[in-house]
């Protein structure tokens, strides 16, 4: 399993004398570039900078990185750093596994969302009429956590990822435990972080490449892609996934006598939203067209318990009844 390391940007210089790479390259957006380009100290590096937001997380982008990739005389024994939250830690890790069919990767994942999910288990990917349609699995060298990256992000940020951190918590009681103490996402802290990561690397480790176990950390993300791409990408991953669980919880609670206040609770705790923005029916064709409908049926992450979720396949009926219930 990839090297996930719980540190300060300080660290980095080592991660990389380690790799003893050929060139260097970070790739970062612009919103990065301002607040956290300068603090890398000890690595020398070019850059890449791209746009901030999710409508250039597609394949044009790639191929403009992959341009200058070239011109920069990047190789194989090459080095890109993925500076930046999920949209930059897709990209990297796609152009990493694509460009002369594999360079070196390593990520600083610096927004919540990154530091619990995005950056964590090898997925790569950019949006292709749908989310994460094009994509790799693809595991980086090193995945350095730290936790002072976290104090410029914008409220709405930690809000965004805080909704995988919910997500943890239905799927593993010790995370469920840490966040029924905490007051506010202004309480997050390195314990919840690496509680967190920990959970998504002890499946990955299980099943890399989603074909059983993995499917677990989709719990909520059914209904969130199907929201995002309704939305043109203008409602955040995170608040998605957030209505997304509301949902599970109300599929469970069909299907197992679940208790969606245990989610919901949660959720409003911390301000996330957990009403439904578009019509059932509109949702529905949308989640048929989801790459985790295998065999063109509604699979759904299901929770049991807290600590205890089924994947299976859902009728459509109850599907629709539970986004019914949070519309």
């Amino acid at each position: 399993m990839e090297g996930v390391k719980f540190g300060t940007l300080s660290d980095l210089s080592s991660l990389v004398s380690e790799l003893s790479p050929y060139r260097t390259v970070v790739l970062t957006n612009t919103t990065v570039e301002r607040l956290w380009l300068g603090k890398l100290e000890g690595i020398d590096a070019e850059t890449i900078v791209i746009p901030d937001g999710e409508e250039h997380k597609n394949i044009e982008t790639v191929k403009e990185i992959w341009a200058r990739l070239q011109g920069l005389g990047f190789t194989r024994k090459s080095l890109l750093i993925g500076l930046g939250g999920g949209v930059i830690t897709d990209i990297a890790g796609f152009v990493a596994s694509t460009y002369m069919r594999g360079t070196m990767l390593g990520l600083v994942p610096t927004t919540l969302l990154a530091q619990v999910d995005a950056a964590i288990g090898g997925k790569t990917g950019v949006n292709f009429n749908g989310k994460n349609m094009i994509g790799t699995f693809y595991l980086p060298d090193f995945v350095l956590i730290a936790h002072e990256t976290l104090s410029t992000l914008p409220r709405e940020e930690l809000l965004n990822g805080m909704a995988e951190v919910v997500k943890y918590g239905v799927l593993d009681g010790n995370v469920h435990s840490l966040l029924k103490r905490l007051d506010s996402v202004d309480d997050v802290n390195p314990e919840l972080v690496r509680a967190c990561a920990g959970v998504k690397l002890r499946v990955v480790e299980e099943d890399l490449r989603e074909g059983g176990k993995r499917r677990v950390l989709n719990l909520g993300h059914t209904t969130a892609h199907a929201i995002e791409k309704l939305s043109n990408y203008t409602i955040k991953h995170g608040f998605a996934v957030s209505i997304g669980l509301m949902v599970a919880a109300k599929v469970g609670e069909t299907m197992y006598g679940f208790d969606p206040g245990k989610v919901g609770e949660l959720l409003e705790k911390f301000g996330l939203p957990t009403r439904l923005p578009f019509e059932p029916d509109e949702v529905l064709r949308e989640m048929r067209l989801d790459k985790k409908s295998w065999y063109g049926k509604l699979t759904f992450v299901v929770p049991v318990d807290i600590g205890e979720v089924t994947v299976e396949e859902v009728e459509e009926d109850v599907v629709r009844r539970a986004l019914e219930a949070v519309r």
